[in-house]
């Protein structure tokens, strides 16, 4: 090999090795960057294991570890959750005790330390007790399926009416019923809906996805003239829900997501007002976000009178984003309604101010209750 031949070969060897360890650098100086500078991980980790001996974290998986890191945001707000399995068996049994037909029904079951499926509880008066289900029963087999599995649970399930077959034990003897499903779509979307003379009594438990069709169905059945919404306890949920059961009682109005990048987003009532009537709202320290914008359009734009103590005051928002499979929650902005300054930290203070221990909600003794109704008549 003539020198000039050497030259080049060493030369190019030389650039091959220098842009391979340039490219290694630059896939880990990420890493690298991120151990400089939180280097007290590491003495952290060490500390635990061979000074204190406590050993590794008993929960060392990787939602425990990226929620770790999330907590340097410090914002509650911002989360990760690791993907669901959706045939585990607090899923199912969850799903299930949410669903339309146990809350219509008036049954909640769970599985033993047996794997054996059984009912939990049951609400007397309801189709459940009725039709003879009592506590402990165990289910055997659903329409001749043995229950061999969580997911058989989700068999339990059916629309309003339809009848299932149901095998059960009871004090070691197995008999027959035939179920007839009861739901209750209203008490599957946490509504509940009274009626006091000519005045609707609506209770949401949460703004939820599915709640917008029940809501209307409330709205249509009853004869009333004046409402009183109890927000009590309710943290919120999704600002489109809140902003569309608003409309109904008040004219054009918006809602603003202030974006953290500098954008904006508006959602905006219609001109037409539905019902055109007196309203008291029923607030305490946990109605939040949601709950709060449905309370600040009925303020404003309805002139709705406010009952019990300040609100949590949460006027910012999240986003889902997908993270390794799982979803990761973080705070995108904040939240203005109609002409009012954002109430995030702050809250909103009622008109009437009256405190009541929560033990008393929905009793003979709720006198925030008993206040709504006193203006209202």
């Amino acid at each position: 090999m003539d020198r000039k031949k050497l030259y080049k070969t060493i030369f190019a060897l030389g650039l091959t090795f220098g842009v391979g360890a340039g490219s290694t650098y630059l896939i880990n100086m990420k890493k690298i960057n991120f151990m400089n500078r939180y280097p007290v991980m590491l003495e952290v980790e060490k500390f635990m294991e061979e000074t204190l001996e406590v050993g590794k974290p008993p929960h060392d998986n990787e939602e425990t570890v990226v929620n770790a890191y999330l907590a340097l945001y410090d914002d509650k707000y911002t989360k990760y959750e690791a993907p669901v399995d959706i045939f585990a068996e607090d899923f199912i049994v969850n799903e299930t005790n949410e669903s339309s037909v146990a809350l219509g029904s008036g049954f909640q079951i769970a599985f033993d330390d047996s794997d054996r499926l059984y009912i939990s509880q049951i609400t007397e008066g309801m189709a459940a007790a009725q039709q003879g289900l009592m506590v402990g029963d165990i289910i055997k087999s659903i329409d001749g399926n043995p229950v061999t599995e969580y997911k058989s649970a989700k068999k339990l399930r059916g629309e309003d009416g339809s009848t299932v077959a149901l095998v059960i034990e009871r004090n070691g003897t197995e008999s027959e019923i035939n179920f007839k499903r009861n739901c209750n779509t209203m008490a599957a979307s946490k509504i509940e809906r009274r009626m006091y003379s000519d005045t609707l009594y609506l209770r949401l438990g949460e703004i939820g996805m599915f709640m917008a069709e029940p809501l209307v169905q409330a709205l249509e059945e009853e004869n009333f003239d004046s409402l009183v919404l109890d927000l009590r306890g309710n943290g919120g949920g999704f600002t489109d829900i809140a902003v569309s059961f608003a409309d109904f009682f008040i004219g054009a109005a918006d809602v603003t997501m202030h974006a953290k990048s500098g954008t904006t987003e508006t959602m905006s009532t219609t001109d037409s007002i539905t019902y055109d009537i007196p309203i008291v709202i029923l607030v305490d320290g946990s109605t939040a976000s949601a709950a709060e914008i449905i309370t600040s359009l009925l303020k404003q734009y309805a002139d709705a009178t406010i009952v019990g103590t300040q609100t949590f005051g949460k006027g910012i928002y999240q986003i889902e984003a997908f993270f390794k499979g799982g979803t990761l929650t973080y705070t995108d902005g904040y939240v203005t309604v109609g002409d009012w300054e954002c109430y995030h930290g702050i809250g909103i203070k009622p008109d009437i101010e009256m405190p009541l221990d929560s033990k008393f909600y929905y009793t003979d003794e709720d006198e925030q209750l008993n206040k709504a109704l006193e203006l209202l008549n």
